[in-house]
Order: C-alpha cells, then structure tokens, then sequence
C-alpha cells in the first residue's frame, strides 16, 4: 500500500510538470509526516512547493492512508541535494557527495567524494584514499555536498562572532 502512495504521490508531483526527488514518510504511525523534495529546471520557488502541497494534499485527503492527521511537507532539495536514483548520481558526476552505507551485516560507513560515475547500479567515487566502488543496493543515504553552502556558513559564522565580540567590548566600554 504504501509503495502504491509512493507511485501516486509521485505520479502527481510530474504531472505538475516536477522532478519528486524524493518522497519519504517519517514519524510515528500516528503522527505521520510526509516529505516531499521537488526539483525543476532553474529551481523551485515558494509558489511551486505551494502548488504540490495543495495538489498532493489533495490527493492524500482523497486516498485516506492514514488512520488519523497527518503533516505533509514540500521543499526544495536545497544546497545539500539528497541523490536517491542512479539518475541523480549520473547527472552530478564530478560534484562531491556523501554517501552512507550499511553492508549486509549491518556495518556502517561514510564516505565522501567526487562522484566519478554510476551505471549498472555501481556508484564509483573519487575518494582521497582512490576510487571506490559501490553497489547502490547499499546507499542508505547519500547528498551533494555544497562547497559554496559550506563556505557561506562560515562567513555567516565570522560574521556573527564579530558582531557579539564588537557588541561585548561596547558592554564593556560602558561599565
């Protein structure tokens, strides 16, 4: 049933003319959230996450999956672009990633790199220690890793820490 709500919802999605990067549902049965990342070319605005929330809410009121309220949730992939489809690591070849793994037994890894190529359901990556190899069947979660995302962060950071040492020595002029 809920794989069929996946194809639906996602059905849906590109009839509005969006790429549904991906669709998770998370939470307690109870309290069930859905989230839904949505792409197009030249990106998403707020009125384009608008229009899915609305469509596929509507759909949802419509199908009643869930025995009681639910949260629906719409956004942008945003800097760190979850890849979830070979599709997605086709598309960002030589982008850097990080990608989790978990191994038959239950063994968990991260690694990050650039990503070389995926076909065939094999993911290669540029790893500082070479390339590695990577059965897709394995990535439990894998995203872009912005650079420029990363270093706007530590501006915005610098930028805050002056502000509050500036703002402690005028505290401290005054005394």
């Amino acid at each position: 049933m809920n794989n069929d709500l996946e194809k639906m919802v996602v059905r849906e999605v590109e009839s509005l003319g969006f790429e549904c990067v991906k669709y998770e549902v998370v939470g307690s049965s109870r309290h069930p959230v859905v989230r839904l990342y949505i792409d197009k070319p030249g990106g998403v605005s707020v009125g384009d996450c608008t229009l899915a929330s609305r469509t596929v809410g509507l759909l949802l009121d419509k199908e009643d999956p869930f025995t009681g309220k639910y949260l629906l949730e719409v956004s942008s992939p945003g800097s760190n672009r979850p890849l979830t489809k070979e599709e997605h690591f086709q598309r960002f070849e030589g982008e850097p990633a990080k990608v989790q793994t978990v191994s038959a037994g239950g063994e968990k890894q991260t690694v990050t790199g650039k990503i070389r190529s995926c076909a065939d359901g094999v993911l290669t990556l540029e790893t500082e220690d070479g390339d590695l190899s990577i059965d897709l069947s394995r990535v439990k979660k894998s995203y872009l890793i912005d650079q420029e995302y990363k270093i706007d962060k530590k501006i915005k950071r610098s930028k805050r820490e002056k502000r509050a040492e500036r703002a402690n020595k005028r505290k401290g002029d005054k005394k």
